[in-house]
This record gives structure tokens, sequence and C-alpha cells, in this order.
């Protein structure tokens, strides 16, 4: 019996509509075909299924390419792109139509729409009536004589239910009653998302269709055409949904993350790439991983659920703070060289203390954009302060007194290291006779004009002495300024 082991290598896929952006939710189907493939020395391939032509864009297939990359899911060949495979779906439903396998449908909107409110009212999932099945020969010859508008049906088999073996679900059987002869063409000539996608997946080699388990009737329909066409069916695996804390289903519509969003918040692509498969229970959740490959390595596709997956973006920003924290100093140094404009006072720092500063100042953050927020408190030479940091200020200048009396005696070029700045903050309390917040809040205020960061000792090793002692005497000179005006 096939099962994820023996079946493989993997040959899966990926296949999005250039809809709209691409949003967690379907994004987790994309990471766990691309995990499966690389983990059984397989092929991840990316499909386009754009023959929506009123609603597929170009800018939403470059958001789609762009946040694929951005995730480094790469695909081990060229994308390919539905609307222009065409001939490939127009030669496959006339060899349909020639073993009388299909049929033309000339129903109009109206009637398909009355058939559906009569199966509404009898509590009847809606499903073609067959009405142009029954058809005569005749009839059916003047109509298209005529050149009457038409689509394309397949004709089921009489079969009462399709049954196949799911990877993950077990034996599974889908009553044929549950859909009714369905489009392969439509109107305009464009083809059915069941029909493009059986065609792409044969001639693409997909030997493993991996996705949610909403597309369950669409394989039932889908093998039955496999079969018609003469096609080996790919193997079949359906994963539970990803679901909101209500229980309600993450969608486009449903207002889900998009990609490009978590990029806007600064959420780490490799922790967005092992949360959704984490929620799985393919991947484990406790370790941080370097990188796609050692995830490919760990993941596990007989621990993947039946059930559905709850989301929880607390828990994804939480494992992607750690991410960031674990990120390689080197690549992020290289990051913001690479990043950060030319003026910028960073540059300004020789390399050992850039990377000092960023070992001290990524442990109170949560991702680079926060980073670079805090990095021109330690190396503009200005600090900014708000009407409120004033006033608390303005009511501590002998706790900054003290500051700029303790770093008179240190090298003004050089650092203070952790057990001396320690040792000048016990200097401070003992002559400004101050302790707690009173002691460490107007320090931080002077030296940051920032209400939070590191703690206050590595903030002082952080800076070098004369800095310090720059921007004490900036606070002290305000004040000073200000009493002798009055």
């Amino acid at each position: 019996m096939t099962n994820f082991k023996t079946g493989g290598p993997w040959i899966t896929r990926f296949a999005p509509s250039p809809t709209g952006a691409l949003h967690l939710g379907n994004v987790r189907t994309a990471i766990l075909n691309h995990l499966l493939a690389k983990q059984s020395g397989g092929k991840f391939l990316l499909r386009l299924e754009d023959t929506d032509q009123e609603r597929s864009t170009f800018a939403a297939e470059a958001a789609i390419l762009w946040s694929m990359s951005w995730l480094g899911l790469v695909p081990d060949e060229p994308v390919r792109h539905q609307s222009l495979r065409l001939d490939l779906y127009r030669r496959a439903v006339a060899s349909l139509m020639a073993e009388g396998q299909a049929y033309p449908c000339f129903c109009t909107d109206a009637e398909l729409e009355q058939d559906r409110k009569e199966a509404a009212a009898k509590n009847l999932p809606p499903r073609y009536s067959g009405r142009c099945a029954r058809m005569s020969a005749d009839e059916r010859a003047e109509k298209l004589n005529r050149g009457d508008a038409h689509a394309i049906r397949f004709r089921l088999p009489k079969k009462a239910e399709v049954g196949f073996t799911d990877l993950i679900k077990g034996q599974v059987s889908i009553p044929a009653g549950a859909f009714g002869d369905f489009v392969l063409l439509r109107s305009n000539g464009w083809p059915s998302y069941n029909l493009a996608v059986v065609v792409d997946d044969a001639d693409m080699g997909v030997n493993l269709v991996l996705r949610g388990e909403d597309h369950l009737t669409n394989t039932a329909r889908q093998i039955l055409l496999y079969a018609a066409l003469r096609r080996t069916a790919p193997s079949f695996a359906h994963h539970g949904l990803l679901m909101d804390a209500d229980g309600k289903k993450l969608s486009k519509r449903s207002g889900a993350l998009s990609i490009p969003e978590c990029m806007e918040m600064g959420l780490e692509p490799l922790a967005v790439v092992q949360y959704l498969a984490s929620l799985s229970g393919a991947l484990p959740t406790k370790n941080i991983f370097a990188s796609r490959d050692e995830m490919a390595r760990a993941f596990n596709p007989f621990a993947l659920g039946r059930g559905n997956a709850v989301m929880s973006l607390d828990e994804l920003n939480a494992l992607s703070a750690r991410v960031f924290r674990a990120t390689d100093l080197a690549d992020q140094v290289h990051e913001l060289d690479e990043s950060l404009s030319a003026g910028n006072s960073w540059h300004d720092i020789d390399p050992r203390t850039r990377r000092h500063l960023l070992a001290s100042l990524r442990e109170n953050a949560a991702n680079m954009q926060e980073l670079r927020a805090l990095l021109p408190l330690f190396t503009e030479k200005e600090t900014r302060f708000t009407p409120s940091a004033l006033t608390e200020l303005a009511a501590s200048l002998p706790v900054l007194a003290a500051l700029d009396h303790a770093m008179s005696e240190h090298n003004p070029d050089a650092s203070l290291q952790k057990d001396d700045a320690s040792a000048v903050l016990r200097h401070i309390s003992k002559e400004a006779g101050v302790k707690g917040r009173q002691l460490y809040h107007p320090i931080r205020l002077a030296l940051t004009g920032s209400d939070s960061g590191p703690e206050l000792a590595t903030l002082l090793s952080l800076l070098p002495a004369a800095l310090i002692r720059e921007r004490t005497q900036t606070v002290l000179n305000i004040f000073s300024h200000r009493n002798h005006k009055e």
C-alpha cells in the first residue's frame, strides 16, 4: 500500500490563482508541499492558475512570486501559466467528446440559476440536472450548426461513489450524487478548474496532490477525469484547514494575514515557514531551524494531522522574535551595512562595536525594524526629548551630575565593561541618594530619550564614555541655562 515513505520521491505542486496576495492559509499548503518534496528527494513545482480572466492580474502574479521568493519556496522548474496552455485543455476535451464522455451544454445562466433554487428548496446539493445530456443528436447538431453559445460538460459514469486512499485521512468515499455533470470548457473556450488541474498535473508529472480537505469533492471529480483521459491519477493527501480563533476558515476574504503584511510587520520568513509547518504536526515546535533544508530533514509527513489547526498571531510573533535573535550576527550586521544610507551614523562605528551593539540591542527587539528604530539612540550625536521626559529630567539633576562626575574618571575614547558600569551605578546611587526607578530612569532618558531599551549596565557599556558625558552635559546645560534666566 502506498504511503508517504513508499511512494516517493514526491513531485508536488502549489497552484495559486493570481487574483490577490498570498495569505497564511494557502501558503501553509505551499510550505507542506515544499518540505515534503525536499524531504523525499523529489521536486516542488509552481503553477499559476490564471484562467479567471476577469480577476487575474499581473500585479497579483508579481506579488505571489515575490512572496514565494521571500519565504524561500523556490520551485525546481520554471513557473507554469495555465493561460499559456489552452491547446492542451482543448485537445483533452476533444478526445472526451469523440468518445462520448463529454457533451455540449446550451443551458442559459437563468436556467441554471432556476435549477439551483429548486435544489435548495428541496434541501439538495446544487448539481446539474442533466438537461442537455438528454438532448437528441439532431437537436444538438441543430444548435451547434446555428452557433448557439455552449459550454462542454463531462458526462459522469454510472457510479454510486468515488473511492480513493488518502495518505492522511485513509479510505475516503465521495457519493456520486454530491455533484452532477460538471463543466470542462466554458462558453468562452477557457477551461474549468477541474479540467485544467488534471491536464496540468498529468503533463507536469505531479505524483502527489497535497492540499486542504475542502478539495475532497474536487478530488472525486478529478479521479473520474483521470480515468476518462486514461491517465494515471496521482496520490492524494488532504490536510485539515487553518482556522482563526473563532473557528472560521482562514482565507483572503476573511481578512487573513497576507505575506506582504508579514513582510511589513518585520516577521522572519523562516519563522513563518516553521510556524505554519508545525501547526500541521509534522515539524517540531521547540527547535529553531537555521534553514529550510534543516526543516525538510526534520519533516515527518506521517504526523500530519487530520484535524484543523488554529492560527495564533501571538505565537507566530513570539517564534519570529526567537528566530530573529538566533540569526547569525554577521548576517544581520551585513544587512544593516547594506540597507542603511551612506550618511547614517551607523557607518561611523568600528566593525567590532557594531557587532557588540547589535548583539545587545537585538535582545530588546523582536525584528529588524524595531532594531533599526533603536540604533539612533546609540549612534546619533543628539538625543531628542519629549516634554514629559524633560519634566522628569528637571527633577533628577543630582543623578545626572553624579553620572557626569563618575564618567569623568574614565577614558573618554573607551566603553565601560559591564562590571565597571555596575560600579558606576552604585557610585551614583550613593552620591545622589537615590535607587530603583529614581536612579535608572533619568539616566536612561538622558542617554537615549527613550523609556525602554537594554538594561542600564548594558546601555552604559554600549556607549563610549565621551558620548555618555556629552549627552549628560547637554541635559545639565539645558537646565543650567533655564535656571540662569530665572
